[in-house]
């Protein structure tokens, strides 16, 4: 039934609007020739002459018709046609009992095809048109002594009525084509990790081609129990994390009952007031005039989209809350599938690098060892402390190979960074002769072995450093939590980076890459003589900070 309703309006918006035009007129002339042949108009002594000029009229729209202009709706030729409209309608007005004549009917046909063809430029010229016709066809009935003043009038204002209304209707056509156009034109910039970057270009726009309005978007990954909510006002883009199932649940009876706009408002301060997250800080206050939305659900996201206060008519604002809301959810499966695709790469080149690591490294540092082994038995017993301790550095290193090879996490000493950062500074004060003491508060720190085994290798790099660049035979690590996140202080005895400013050193290479990885960021506290370095490392969405269990 639904469907059936639709095929008449559908049947219009498929019809040429030239053949529209042109089967139009030659109905026109049509029954007009049919009403003249069955009821003559007055004066009867012009009869034949417009018999005649209707005959030329209807040959003009047949052929119009057969063979119409091929040009564009809007191009200028199509002026001509409408200047020999005007005439035919305005004679055979004048013929035929000038403002009393059944002919003036005909003029709004001009005015309607203008407005079709040029829209409210088309309905003001088509009205300026029909107005000079009426004052054409009723000078004469002013000046005989029969004046039909009031018709004049009545027709004048009829008219001018007629364009004002259908100039707005082409003026909200003309500007809703162009604002549909502009909002099909969405930003095609690159996605990123952050989704700030993307989703504040995807609501810029949207917000722009709707007049600057409050933008709120709730979604949700439906793997995971958790969701966001965005607010894009005034320019602003603004994320908040939100935990609160019964959220979610209302937005899922919202995908199965959409709630009409009167109900929006209603329902977007439901869910404000439901959540237990800093959403509600989020909004600022605002005077809610109107409101729409939208929910949409895909493969891997739900949620639900808020348009408040836009500047558009009240039947568009639905519309363009369901095309906007659609968007977004393609723009999160699309980030969610590229994250994906980034992910499989990722893990390809892994692969491929753990199976050269092996070809290559790992199979030279065996042989190493192995001629190691077949020395010592050779050499004096004072010379083998030395080559053990090759040996041993070797063996480490051949362990951390395989292990990266099979794919295994190292793993955490005693579950606590400060067992960890021992057990490295172990290695590292036999490796390099150096005296390395480590302090971590408070103690019983526990992280991610991923993020114990990136500091143990900053700790590796910095020893490195210190002993081949500075000479340093000492070095000290502490390590501090505060406020979520890492501090590590760094400090040695060598001879440290002499002339040189603490805000004009920079980090080695490896390290700061390391640390930009890692999102930490670093400052040179103390150059000479001995080196300081202070690297702060946020620790959320990086490692699991917990209490050492008892």
């Amino acid at each position: 039934m639904p469907k059936g309703r639709t095929r008449p309006a559908n049947l219009l918006q498929s019809v040429d609007p030239q053949r529209l035009i042109d089967a139009g007129r030659l109905i026109t002339a049509l029954f007009a020739i049919l009403a003249v042949y069955l009821d003559p108009t007055k004066p009867a002594s012009f009869t034949s002459e417009t018999r005649l000029a209707l005959a030329a009229y209807f040959l003009f729209a047949l052929v119009l018709t057969i063979w119409p202009i091929r040009r564009t709706l809007d191009h200028p030729l199509h002026l001509l046609s409408h200047a020999i409209d005007l005439a035919v309608i305005s004679g055979l007005a004048l013929l035929t009992d000038e403002l009393s004549s059944p002919f003036c009917a005909f003029l709004p046909f001009i005015l309607l095809v203008t407005t079709v063809r040029w829209g409210l430029l088309g309905a003001i010229a088509g009205a300026v048109a029909v107005e000079a016709v009426l004052l054409i066809v009723g000078w004469p009935d002013l000046e005989d002594g029969e004046s039909e003043l009031n018709i004049l009038i009545m027709r004048s204002a009829y008219f001018l009525v007629a364009a004002l209304m259908l100039g707005y209707f082409g003026a909200s056509r003309d500007f809703s084509r162009a604002r549909l156009e502009r909002l099909a034109a969405w930003p095609a910039s690159l996605l990123s990790a952050d989704p700030r970057a993307w989703l504040g270009s995807l609501l810029g726009h949207a917000a722009d081609v709707l007049g600057d309005p409050q933008l709120i978007v709730f979604w949700q990954d439906q793997e995971e129990a958790a969701g966001m909510v965005a607010v894009w006002n005034g320019g602003d883009l603004q994320i908040a994390d939100v935990a609160d199932p019964a959220l979610w649940a209302s937005i899922d009876a919202e995908l199965l009952h959409p709630a009409g706009a009167t109900a929006t408002i209603r329902r977007l301060l439901q869910l404000l007031s439901r959540s237990s997250s800093a959403i509600p800080d989020l909004l600022p206050s605002v005077r809610f005039r109107a409101a729409y939305s939208a929910p949409f659900s895909g493969i891997r996201f739900r949620g639900e989209l808020f348009v408040i206060n836009p500047a558009c008519h009240h039947e568009e604002g639905a519309s363009f809350t369901a095309i906007i809301a659609a968007r977004v959810a393609s723009e999160l499966e699309r980030f969610a599938l590229m994250g994906d695709v980034a992910q499989a790469a990722r893990a390809e080149e892994r692969t491929r690098l753990a199976r050269d690591l092996h070809d290559s490294i790992l199979q030279d540092l065996t042989a190493a060892s192995l001629r190691l082994k077949a020395t010592m038995i050779r050499v004096p017993e004072d010379a083998r402390a030395g080559l053990a301790l090759v040996n041993d550095v070797i063996l480490d290193q051949q362990r951390r190979v395989r292990y990266y090879v099979e794919n295994v996490q190292l793993p955490d000493i005693d579950n606590s960074l400060r067992a960890s950062l021992k057990t490295c500074a172990a290695s590292l004060r036999e490796q390099w002769n150096c005296e390395i003491d480590v302090d971590v508060e408070p103690q019983q720190l526990v992280i991610s072995g991923l993020m114990a085994s990136e500091i143990s290798k900053l700790l590796a790099e910095a020893t490195a450093n210190a002993v081949k660049h500075g000479g340093a035979t000492q070095l000290r690590l502490s390590a501090a939590l505060e406020k979520q996140a890492l501090h590590l202080r760094i400090a040695d005895n060598g001879c440290g980076i002499s002339g040189a400013a603490p805000t004009g050193c920079k980090l080695p290479g490896s390290m700061a890459a390391r640390v930009a990885d890692l999102r930490g960021a670093f400052t040179i506290t103390h150059t000479a003589p001995g080196l300081s370095m202070l690297i702060s490392l946020p620790l959320e969405g990086n490692a699991d900070v917990r209490p050492c269990p008892v």
